[in-house]
């Protein structure tokens, strides 16, 4: 058995395929590469991005997971762990934690962290799980951490966890490159828009939990007062095609863009004037973090983290969940008061710089890690 004389950190995750949670899993492998042997064993599949780690020269072992619970992945994270020598392991949302608390029974080595990124919506109160969370795995997590408030409320009411026990570290991003308005002009050109057009966009997941339609709703509403309003959705998801076909009904057509997956997402999310996120949850989306880091003025729901993260009529709007007039309201006050969406947004830059940097959260973590290793 080899023996290596750093730390061994291996991270659990569903997959590595293109999302908030597993972009986070691979910066965070990323960045303590150069400071401890670092794994990353997924559930699923490896993903797209699991290559990519890959490649870089961090190992990913995909487990390919049977429908239902499938104890095998207990006996697997135990070899795993047993093989590699793994000193911390940080599983990322519920079902991680589930298997990897349930291997820790059996392999007590290596410390625990469970990390919630963010909760499924609707949510209900289960007692048996929460009996089985505070007796079975809570005792296995050395940590437990949330990325918001709101979600460390959920998980002491969901899931049974005592609240004193949770730790909050918010998500935090590297500043994303600002383009040049030359660069903003040719790429507005090129997705079919106005130079006077006023747009609007978002970014992510194109999935039931993101509440787009309150999206394409509020645009269509505010549209009939201000013509030159546009939207901008990239992403991709099951959503899609209904999207395209609500946006159709609601007598958008041209006038919304819909881009499908895009690598340079916070490029193209930088020819709007105005960012908006309809979710019905959230936990701290990474999308609205760069939103506020390149100075777009944000408008979100009161979901989530996001009260967290976007103070109202101060770096941004905050808007009643599901509540697309409210939203449509929002939009019209920033579209026609230049000078309160250029305030808004760059008082959401600063905030941006102040709480929500990536340096920041991987200090958090880097204390984390380190005390964990010395007890």
């Amino acid at each position: 058995m080899p023996f290596y004389p750093k730390p061994v950190i291996c991270h659990v995750a569903h997959a590595l395929n293109p999302g908030g949670t597993e972009r986070l899993v691979c910066e965070l492998a990323r960045a303590f590469k150069s400071k401890a042997k670092v794994l990353v064993i997924t559930l699923e599949e490896p993903g797209e991005w699991g290559q990519a780690l890959r490649e870089e020269g961090i190992p990913v072992f995909p487990l390919f997971r049977e429908p239902g619970i499938d104890l095998n992945i207990v006996f697997e994270l135990r070899r795993l762990w047993r093989e590699n020598q793994v000193s911390l392991v940080h599983a990322h949302q519920y079902t991680p934690f589930f298997y990897a608390g349930l291997a820790r029974h059996v392999e007590r080595r290596p410390k625990l962290i469970f990390h919630e990124h963010g909760r499924h919506y609707p949510e209900t109160l289960k007692r048996l799980k929460n009996i089985f969370n505070r007796l079975v795995l809570a005792p296995m997590a050395d940590e437990i951490i949330a990325v918001s408030r709101e979600v460390r409320d959920r998980l002491a009411r969901y899931e049974g966890l005592n609240p004193r026990r949770i730790k909050v570290i918010y998500n935090g991003i590297r500043p994303p490159e600002v383009i040049s308005p030359e660069k903003r002009l040719h790429l507005r050109k090129d997705l079919g828009f106005n130079p006077d057009d006023l747009i609007i966009a978002t970014v992510g997941r194109f999935d039931p939990i993101k509440n787009l339609p309150m999206l394409l709703k509020a645009l269509a509403l505010a549209r009939t007062k201000l013509p030159k309003i546009k939207g901008l959705l990239i992403g991709d998801g099951p959503e899609f095609s209904r999207l395209k076909a609500l946006a159709r009904e609601l007598g958008l057509g041209k006038d919304i863009v819909f881009t499908g997956f895009r690598k340079d997402a916070v490029k193209l999310m930088q020819v709007a004037d105005i960012f908006a996120l309809s979710s019905f949850s959230e936990g701290t989306s990474l999308a609205l973090l760069e939103a506020m880091a390149v100075g777009l003025t944000p408008v979100v729901t009161t979901v989530g983290g996001n009260p967290e993260i976007v103070i109202d009529g101060k770096t941004g709007f905050l808007v009643p969940s599901d509540d697309f007039t409210r939203m449509a309201a929002a939009f019209l006050l920033l579209a026609e008061d230049e000078n309160l969406r250029t305030r808004l947004g760059e008082n959401a830059r600063k905030r941006f710089e102040e709480q929500f940097t990536f340096e920041k959260m991987i200090k958090n973590f880097e204390t984390l890690y380190q005390k964990l290793e010395t007890t």
